[in-house]
């Protein structure tokens, strides 16, 4: 009763705190799209701007080949497992017929797990040189047409083929340009 009746008493009216006044200013304008941090305003210099920390991460070479190492890994890690199953070089094991269920289902693991690692790690390679090699390509001519597969794809092939001499650096070389310009003109036209 006691805050009510206060309320209701007419001896002496209350004041309003003043409104404060707020200078004319232009209405906000909300973006018509999304503002991402890898959309960046015309002119953007990634050096000198104090946004250059949002840079789009697949413009950097070593992010771009870590990716392609990862991703790389993880279907050539999905392809071996797959091919690795179906191989039957475990069955040529000198104790095979002699082996319970389990020991021939460890035994036929195994060879998966490894069949599933070695080609992870080649998918994974072959990702990282040819994507890390492309972008360094394309960075350096700063165009990207299909001059940029073939110079990636010889110079990956070649790297990929120099442990087994140079002639298979060259078919490497070869292979893997003309694969390249074949996927990329595909893809683009």
């Amino acid at each position: 009763l006691g805050p009510r009746m206060a309320a209701n008493d007419d001896s002496e009216p209350q004041q309003q705190p003043a409104m404060p006044t707020v200078p004319n200013m232009p209405p906000i304008r909300m973006p018509t799209k999304p503002i991402l941090p890898w959309h960046f305003p015309e002119g953007f210099d990634n050096f000198s701007s104090p946004q250059a920390g949002t840079m789009n991460p697949m413009e950097n070479c070593v992010f771009k080949g870590i990716l392609s190492f990862t991703l790389g890994g993880a279907m050539g890690g999905v392809f071996g497992a797959v091919f690795g199953s179906h191989n039957n070089d475990y069955m040529m094991h000198p104790r095979w017929e002699y082996m319970n269920t389990r020991q021939q289902m460890w035994l036929s693991w195994r060879q998966m797990r490894n069949q599933g690692r070695s080609m992870a790690y080649n998918f994974g390679m072959v990702g990282l040189v040819y994507s890390g090699v492309e972008c360094i390509v394309e960075k350096e001519r700063a165009s990207q047409d299909l001059y940029n597969p073939l110079i990636a794809g010889c110079a990956s092939g070649a790297i990929l083929g120099a442990s087994g001499g140079p002639w298979a650096a060259a078919t490497g070389c070869g292979g893997f340009a003309g694969f390249s310009v074949l996927i990329d003109w595909y893809m683009y036209h």
